[in-house]
């Protein structure tokens, strides 16, 4: 295992905080893409159960009057057949290319705090590992 203060130590730390910040720009990039999307009020059509996921079928209009049909996954609150939930969508020549429930924000929140407390472990690691050695006292 490299020493912090090491060349590895150094290189190391600041690829772990270089990584943890281009993370953080995509999960903020993502976020502010999907709330850019348009959305529909729809109806949970049915709850799907896969080992611990879980998704919900819903059906939403779209502007064109016809009906969307979409498994979306669920990582807010459980939703129940029959209720209505906000559906955010991306449409690209007329058609949803991608889809998710208005309030699937936790995961993004839940990635932004992890990598924030990732960055703040590499700031304080690239503190020690570039830090001038103090002169030892005889």
């Amino acid at each position: 295992m490299a020493k912090v203060k090491s060349r590895q130590g150094r290189i190391l730390s600041g690829l772990v905080l270089a990584g943890a910040v281009i993370g953080l720009v995509i999960v903020l990039q993502s976020a502010v893409e999907q709330g850019s999307w348009a959305s529909a009020e729809g109806t949970v059509q049915e709850r799907l159960k896969s080992g611990k996921s879980v998704s919900v079928r819903v059906e939403y209009p779209l502007p064109d009057g016809s009906r969307q049909v979409a498994t979306l996954s669920e990582n807010g609150p459980s939703r129940q057949p029959g209720e209505r939930v906000t559906v955010r969508y991306d449409l690209e020549d007329g058609r949803v290319v991608d889809a998710a429930l208005a309030d699937n924000d936790e995961a993004f929140w839940v990635l932004g705090v992890m990598l924030g407390v990732v960055i703040l472990g590499g700031l304080f690691m690239n503190f020690i590992a570039w830090a001038p050695e103090r002169p030892r006292r005889t």
